[in-house]
């Protein structure tokens, strides 16, 4: 077997508060053969996985309704940076006789929005050459040869930093190219704007509302995954959490339903097509 690493390893795990739960995904994910319904070309395979976040208590929404009047009228997140740090690990392994290459994009929603970069499109109506809407984080080649498995990491810097980002986009209506190019792990807030309108020429974003503070940015509650290989291949992954807040079920997975929070985050779409002409 062969690592690949894509980034830095995660923090140190110190106390028990650190003590990494696992998550392994539900099934393994296959794709790269002829897809027929894709004009045969290679088959993609998708996969959603859901954090298993408890329910919030009595005591936890007090907290959060107080930061929500002194920051009002920005919305406070149940689940927020630095309640958890989460880490993907994955392994390729190529099924075929011939050498591959594959693309892991990773995208997700928090509680407020889902991000879904092919329903975006921010291109000028007469543009036919501007880049795909960016996912999240991933979408790097990797050389996977012929029977050969790689493994590699999605690390707890990245899933924060696309947490941070997915929030900036949705919320801030910051643009997909420039929130995934701009470092902001680290950043103390953010400034939203106003949607924007490729369709209009010239037009320019402006400031709107006050800066969203980083105690009250979202993190990721669900991760979206686009396995996308030249050759067939599988995608299996699991997931590992540090809960920082006591919020993440003991159960994981196998928590009973009625004791998870069920987070219903809109689709995030600034520019949705026109409706058809009746």
């Amino acid at each position: 077997m062969r690592a690949l690493h894509l980034g830095i390893l995660g923090l140190a795990l110190v106390g028990c508060a650190n003590d990494p739960a696992y998550i392994a995904a539900p099934k393994v994910l296959d794709a790269g053969f002829a897809d027929p319904a894709a004009m045969n070309q290679p088959a993609q395979a998708k996969m959603s996985l859901t954090l298993p976040i408890k329910k919030e208590t009595d005591a936890d929404k007090k907290v959060r309704d107080a930061l929500a009047k002194k920051l009002a009228p920005i919305a406070v997140p149940y689940v927020k940076v630095g309640d958890i740090e989460v880490e993907l690990e994955w392994n390729i392994r190529n099924l075929d006789d011939k050498d591959g290459v594959a693309k892991i994009q990773l995208n997700g929603a928090n509680e407020l929005f889902s991000y879904d970069p092919t329903i975006i499109n921010l291109a000028p109506p007469d543009d036919d050459e501007a880049p795909p809407t960016p996912g999240l984080a991933g979408d790097i080649p990797i050389d996977v040869p012929a029977h050969t498995t790689m493994s590699g990491l999605f690390t707890e810097d990245q899933l924060r930093e696309a947490s941070i980002d997915l929030d900036q986009i949705t919320r801030g209506n910051v643009s997909p190219f420039r929130a995934t190019l701009t470092v902001s792990k680290n950043a103390d807030s953010f400034q939203p704007l106003t949607p924007p309108m490729p369709a209009v020429k010239d037009y320019m974003q402006t400031p709107v509302g006050d800066p969203v503070p980083r105690e009250a940015f979202a993190y990721m509650t669900r991760i979206d995954l686009v396995f996308k290989p030249t050759t067939h291949m599988t995608l299996d992954f699991n997931v590992r959490v540090r809960d920082l807040r006591g919020i993440v079920h003991d159960m994981l997975l196998d928590a009973k339903p009625a004791e998870l929070t069920t987070f219903k985050p809109a689709v995030y779409n600034p520019t949705p097509a026109p409706a058809p002409a009746p």
